[in-house]
């Protein structure tokens, strides 16, 4: 062979090697960083996060239906014919209510709270609450053959006792029921002593009561229902008065006199006494209760009481119940000039001002410790109770002004009343301070009982 063509053939070997080294490096995954695979450093590198989607919340809740300004919505021609066949005036009360209450329900969001409310505010209305005896549940495939109101009422867990729907003497009253659930039941059984809960309980029964109104579920009672809605508003008010007067009771001038003449805070605060962990504090030594008794009477007392002071003793003491009839308020300026001043110059009598022979010219200014005022009181007994014996017709006590702002007139207390000598009353521990609508109702399943819920308390 030639020298160019062994040349040429040795060319062609190196080429065929050159060819099969790149398949084998194709083949293999020759990809390299030095003596490690390019595959390899892949591997060992972390994998990446994935983000985590965030999940879109309702920028707007869905309404409970319990808010302030919240309005029920335009009803359709369809859904007023249904309501209209549901509570149409020829079926029982008894039969409209339950389905109300179960449409009630269903468009309302009941926290813990409100669902405690409303469910003792039926209870003592009658209407019993739980699953009805000897219903079976409720299959909805072995009763396809009903309509929906049937259904509905089949499914109610609310309904009125058989023996009040059957009892003649049984008597729908709003009014009577809203008055015992929100002046006796909220603040004495279910025991809400925080005032947005007493104003809540109030807003509830608001709630279901105007829910009554604008679906006309009870037409002939509609007057009741209107009643009931305005002791709603009234008790939003007056509960929250009733609680922040009962917190600073007896007031300070009270609670002197119950510590210098054997009262219940007699002997709670020792003179010597230099800590006191409870805020505000509890208790008067003698020394300070001396000092606010003698400043009181200097500045409010007549003549005949200042001279006595403390050589008085107690004459009368009786628990008894009282109903507010009127509020002296303390003026803590002395306004006189140009009333009096319009009155001489007409040519008219000279007002008498003297403070010693015309005690209602005697402005009721600051002690030098707390401007004091009057509270004007009378017995009183709850409904169906027999009035107190008691030989007192109407009588004041001396009160400041910051417990004397939260009363009103119908205002009622449950305290002992002391007399002194000197004549003038003081309260000692007060127990109850109830709203003037009061009445203590107990449920239809307790009314016979001797049991009462105060035992509980």
């Amino acid at each position: 062979m030639s020298e160019p063509a062994e040349a040429s053939l040795s060319e062609a070997v190196e080429k065929l090697e050159i060819s099969s080294a790149g398949d084998e490096h194709e083949g293999n995954d020759m990809a390299r960083i030095g003596d490690v695979k390019i595959t390899e450093l892949e591997e060992k590198q972390a994998p990446k996060k994935k983000k985590k989607k965030k999940k879109n919340k309702p920028k707007n809740p869905r309404p409970s239906g319990f808010e302030e300004h919240h309005v029920e919505g335009p009803l359709t021609l369809e859904m007023a014919q249904e309501e209209q066949s549901l509570y149409h005036p020829s079926k029982p009360f008894s039969e409209r209510i339950e389905i109300c209450i179960q449409r009630y329900k269903s468009k309302r969001k009941f926290d813990a709270l409100r669902s405690q409310i409303f469910t003792t505010y039926l209870t003592l209305g009658g209407i019993s609450t739980g699953p009805k005896q000897f219903s079976g549940g409720l299959d909805y495939r072995q009763n396809d053959h009903l309509d929906k109101e049937q259904l509905e009422t089949m499914a109610a867990t609310d309904f009125v006792s058989t023996n009040l729907d059957e009892d003649d003497e049984w008597e729908v009253d709003f009014p009577f029921v809203v008055r015992g659930f929100l002046s006796h039941r909220v603040p004495y059984v279910l025991g809400y002593i925080e005032v947005a809960h007493l104003e809540l309980a109030a807003q509830v029964v608001r709630n279901f009561l105007n829910y009554i109104l604008y679906h006309n579920v009870a037409p002939e009672h509609v007057d009741g229902v209107h009643e009931a809605i305005r002791i709603c508003d009234l008790a939003e008010k007056e509960l929250a008065l009733c609680r922040h007067t009962s917190h600073r009771l007896p007031g300070n001038f009270n609670m002197a006199c119950s510590t210098l003449f054997g009262g219940h805070y007699a002997g709670m605060k020792g003179e010597n006494q230099t800590w006191d962990t409870l805020t505000p504090p509890v208790g008067l030594t003698i020394q300070e209760a001396t000092g606010i008794f003698n400043a009181c009477v200097q500045t409010r007392g007549t003549p005949e009481q200042k001279e006595m002071g403390l050589n008085v003793g107690i004459t009368k003491a009786e628990f008894m119940g009282m109903e507010v009839t009127g509020i002296i308020f303390p003026n803590l300026e002395r306004k006189r000039g140009k009333d009096e001043t319009r009155v001489e110059g007409s040519g008219g009598a000279k007002p008498d001002t003297d403070e010693n022979t015309n005690p209602a010219a005697k402005p009721y200014e600051a002690t030098g410790l707390k401007a004091l005022g009057r509270l004007l009181l009378k017995p009183w007994a709850p409904d169906d109770e027999l009035p107190p014996e008691t030989d007192l017709a109407e009588f004041d006590i001396w009160l400041e002004l910051e417990v004397l702002q939260f009363c009103f007139t119908g205002m009622h207390l449950e305290a002992k009343v002391h007399r002194l000598s000197s004549g003038i009353f003081w309260i000692d521990s007060v127990t109850a301070v109830q709203c003037s609508f009061y009445l203590q109702l107990d449920p239809p399943d307790k009314a016979g009982d001797n049991a009462s819920d105060d035992e509980f308390d």
